[in-house]
């Protein structure tokens, strides 16, 4: 199972490097990019890299390795980030249509909040833009919005709203 998330992209693209090294997959830049970028000189070094901290965050650091290579135009790594896109998409897709967001015909507008890493713009490869696009062609009514602010300081601005609006109602 595929997850948008920065660990499934990065998780994704170490698997590609991986069977590019063992033959099993067509040959990568993401091969010498992340390389590099762990400071590693060979595809055997990577699954002790993994195994000695396999934290989350550690492994999604290396998201804007495979976006670079996307942009640079590494078929390989464009693929990841297209599978991404549709597994968000996808995803989406089936929350709007469960809790019926849009309406019955899928025409209302529904506010699409936009956060995450993942969903952060980049040059030419705006994952944010894509899942936007897959989801505007059943949804059109999708109004997508990028918070000014982290999702935790918005909950707490949102509760701290709340709880004014209480105080001065008397409640």
């Amino acid at each position: 199972m595929f997850t948008c998330s920065g660990y499934g992209i990065a998780a994704m693209a170490l698997t590609s490097v991986i069977r590019a090294y063992d033959g099993r997959g067509p040959q990568t830049m993401l091969t010498s990019r992340i390389l590099h970028e762990l400071e590693l000189s060979s595809p055997d070094e990577l699954i002790g890299w993994t195994y000695a901290d396999p934290s989350w965050a550690r492994i999604a650091a290396l998201v804007p390795v495979v976006v670079s290579c996307a942009e640079a135009g590494d078929e390989v790594a464009n693929g990841i980030l297209l599978d991404a896109v549709q597994e968000l998409a996808s995803s989406i897709k089936a929350v709007v249509c469960r809790l019926g967001l849009c309406g019955e015909d899928g025409k209302g507008s529904c506010p699409l909040v936009m956060v995450g890493g993942v969903l952060q713009a980049n040059k030419k490869w705006d994952i944010g833009k894509e899942v936007i696009s897959c989801i505007s062609k059943e949804f059109p009514g999708m109004l997508p919005i990028r918070p000014k602010v982290e999702p935790a300081v918005g909950a707490a601005l949102l509760a701290w709203n709340i709880l004014k609006k209480q105080s001065q109602s008397g409640g």
